[in-house]
Parts: structure tokens; sequence; C-alpha cells
């Protein structure tokens, strides 16, 4: 193939256009595909074929298009034409208007063939854009009605393939060839970055630790993200969307990415569980906890047996910490752990809250109980195995008489620059230095509450990274200081 340094229509070219059943390109399917290949300005070979997906396709499809269900009964399959097509495009540059949207619905039905598509592709989405900057719409509806291109059916594969081929033409004719040459370069260098992403908005992004945010087109966000290089990072998202569904669909609804600079991987960890929950990202699952915890707690009976009452709560308060044996986010999941720590530790189900009964629980009968139910076991015994059961998901001791200063030790220095107050697994404060600005040391206090998600990061980053941090136990003096 000829290089990317040449005229563009000295490079063989494959224009294509497809429509599908509306689905993601994951489970969704191409219901008509088009190419027309281009070498040496000329065109050598067409391509237009219906494609019958299997399954009924939505009425808004067929608005749109025109095409009906009773005209893909009887069409040929993806994976009938799949060898002609893919003899088209080999050797080309894959041309579409959003090229993401067509490259990944054609890569998905090819690899269902066992086939690898990875050709270098063109935005004509984009090529517009970087030529027309004066242009305020680029779809290709206003391509059409800005260069009175021609066409006979709008929603086709193949008139909307030929409009592409028009497009072409048109910018080298209008434009000397080395502009057109150096737009094209810079994109097929670039194929990854979403068709509303510029590349200097990618140039700008720090390669420092941070959080990240995808924003739509209203600046609500799409995703929140962390990473100790925010570019990398970043690019990693938009370099792996097309096998993904999530990031597909991020990618084409994304408008903006803003970010925020911490001073570590784990200042940069709390942000981002702290963002999301505040700002309900729409692809943040992990993090979004929507509902009510369900607290596992210990409650002795009257004859000193452990028993387990799940509780519901919006948050665990740091005095009810000793008392908790486990948290969890369904009451399904809570269930489904007791029923395996019952069998393992052969705990009494009665006890553990998973039987109502009176007298001895049925078990016991089966000596699958060790009859604590019915006091043939002591309560020593007993509630130091139910200790051993819930010891891997019970909320750790805190492990300092006080409350401690928590601070990363730099990379560019062994002198940490910032840091939070900790207490009792709870942030209570955030301390931001900077020896630019008045004060030196600014304090933001927090109310004390315990976060599930703050917990688990803060004691698995103490327990595997411990030499990355500063710990410094605060006085009262010294708390007081602090305004705590």
């Amino acid at each position: 193939m000829a290089s990317v340094g040449e005229p563009i229509l000295a490079q063989p070219l494959v224009f294509v256009d497809i429509e599908t059943n509306g689905l993601n390109h994951i489970r969704g399917r191409v219901i008509e595909v088009a190419a027309i290949r281009v070498e040496n300005g000329r065109i050598t070979r067409t391509f237009n074929q219906l494609i019958d997906p299997g399954s009924e396709i939505p009425a808004f499809i067929t608005s749109l298009t025109g095409i009906r269900n009773q005209d893909l009964k009887g069409a040929t399959s993806f994976h009938q034409i799949a060898a002609e097509l893919y003899d088209i495009l080999q050797g080309a540059v894959f041309v579409a208007h959003n090229v993401r949207f067509d490259y990944s619905f054609l890569k998905q039905e090819f690899k269902r063939t066992g086939r690898t598509f990875l050709p270098k592709q063109l935005c004509t989405v984009k090529l517009s854009r970087a030529l027309y900057p004066e242009e305020r719409s680029h779809k290709l509806e206003s391509l059409i009605n800005r260069h009175g291109f021609t066409y006979q059916s709008r929603h086709r594969a193949y008139d909307d393939a030929h409009v592409l081929w028009q497009f072409i033409q048109k910018v080298h004719q209008s434009f000397p060839a080395d502009v057109v040459q150096m737009a094209v370069a810079k994109q097929i260098r670039q194929p990854a970055l979403p068709k509303d992403i510029p590349s200097e908005l990618i140039k700008d992004l720090p390669e420092t630790s941070g959080v990240y945010i995808f924003e739509d087109e209203a600046g609500k966000p799409l995703y929140i993200g962390k990473s100790i290089n925010i570019r990398k990072r970043v690019l990693q998202h938009f370099g792996h969307d097309h096998d993904d569904s999530k990031e597909f669909k991020i990618a084409q609804t994304i408008k903006n990415i803003s970010f925020t600079v911490t001073d570590g991987e784990l200042a940069a960890l709390l942000l981002e569980s702290d963002l999301v929950k505040q700002m309900q990202p729409l692809y943040n699952r992990k993090l979004r906890r929507t509902n009510k915890l369900l607290i596992a707690k210990s409650v002795y009976d009257e004859n000193g047996y452990v028993t387990v009452s799940l509780e519901e709560a919006h948050q665990l308060e740091p005095e009810d910490l000793s008392s908790t044996l486990a948290v969890f986010v369904r009451r399904s999941r809570a269930r489904d752990n007791l029923n395996e720590l019952q069998k393992m530790y052969e705990l009494c189900p009665k006890l553990l809250g998973l039987e109502k009964s009176k007298g001895a629980c049925f078990l016991s009968q089966l000596h699958k109980c060790r009859g604590a139910c019915a006091g043939r076991e002591s309560a020593e015994s007993y509630n130091q195995r139910v200790l051993r059961a819930f010891e891997r998901q019970r909320i750790r001791e805190w492990p300092y008489s006080s409350p401690i200063l928590l601070q990363e030790i730099s990379t560019d220095s062994q002198a940490p620059k910032a840091g939070v107050i900790i207490d009792q697994w709870c942030v209570v404060a955030e301390v931001a230095q900077d020896e630019y600005c008045e004060p030196v040391v600014a304090i933001v206090n927090r109310r004390k509450t315990f976060d599930l998600d703050t917990y688990k990061i803060l004691q698995s980053f103490m327990e595997t990274k411990l030499h990355k941090l500063r710990i410094q136990p605060l006085t009262p003096v010294q708390l007081a200081q602090f305004g705590i």
C-alpha cells in the first residue's frame, strides 16, 4: 500500500457505510453494507448487499432507512459475503463517516467468521472538521447540503458511501495537496480518538497521578477514572473501545475530558471514590453505592452466644465498627455468604438468622451444626468459630491509638506535599500544602463518617504500599491546630 505521505487519491481507499439493527456493536448486527474501492483516483470495485441479521429489525430502523423486515427475509448472511467483502477491504484505508461506528460493527462481524480486521482508518467527520473549521456541523447531511453532493436514497449504504467518495474528490480539488496530506496523515497516525475529542485536548492531559472525567455535551459525567498517568490511561480507554460495549458507548457520546491532578496514587483513589458518589456518572458501577448497606452485626443472646443480625443503614457509624461482622450491598449476597459460612464452619443457621425455630435447629439433627442452639457446644467455643468465619470480612480494628496524618511520598521528592487526616478509617480532613500560596497549609474538614469504599482503599494501600506512605500520629494539640 502507498504510504500516508503520498497524495490521498494515490492510495487505495475503500469508502464504507453500513446500516444496522440499532443495537450496539457487541450484540448488534449489520443489515446492509456497501463498499466502494478506489485506486489511483478510479473506482475499481463496488459492493452493496442487504444482510439478514437473523432477527426482526425495529420499526425506527425501517422508518430511518426504508429497509423492511420482508426485505431481509431470505437475504444472504454476513458469513456468506464475508470473504468477498474482506477481499475488497484488504490493503486499503478504511474510510467512513464516524469511522469508529462502521469499523466496530464490521470488526465484530468479521470476528464471528474467524477473521481479524485491523485496517488503517480515515474519518471524514474529522477530515471535514480539520479542513473546514469555520463550519459548525459536519454531519453527512450538512456535507451534502454544503457541497451539493448527489444521491438517490439517504440512509442507504451505497449512496452514503458514494457521498464520501464525492467529498474526498471535493477536498482534493479545493485544497493544496500538502494541506490535505497533512490532515490525512495526522488522522491516520491517531485513529483511536473519538470524533469529538481533538488531539490537542489529549496533549494537554498530564502524565501524573489524578482523576479524569469523561463528559457529555451538557457537561455531565459519563465516567470517572483514576490513574498514576492520566494521559496514558485515557488513551487506553480509546484503544480498546471496539471490544468493550461500555467503552464504545462512551466514545460515541464523549465531548470533553476534565481532570484533577493529585499528589499520588492514594489521593487519586480516594478522590475517584468520592467524586463517583457525588456525581453518579452513567458508566461507573462499582463505586456508585446508591442502595442502603446491609450490616451483619454480632449480638449476644441471653446465653452468651453470638447471633447475627442483618440491619439496613445508609452508612456505618464509627462506634458500630466493633460489632460489625461484615457489610453487604445486597440482601441476596448476604444470605448466600451466611449460607457458605454456615457450611464451611458448621455454624448454627438459627443463630446466623437463617432459620426461625423453637429449640434446636434442623441441621443439628443431621450433625451439621454442633449444637450451640441446644447448649451442646459452649458459647466460648462457638463464638471463637464465628469470629474465625468472619475474619476476612470484618472491618479491621483501627491500628493506631489516635488519628493520623497520612501522606504519600512523592516520586519527585522525598518530602510529602499533601495528605489526609484519618481516624477510625474515616477521612476527617484533607491537608493541602503549597509553598506558592497563602496560607501555605490549607485544611478542609469533613464530617466523620465511615465509608466502605474508603475503608477498602485505605486498608489495602496500607497493607501493600506502606513504604510509599508517611504516617504521623497526631496529638490533641496538633489536632486542635488543624481545627479538629
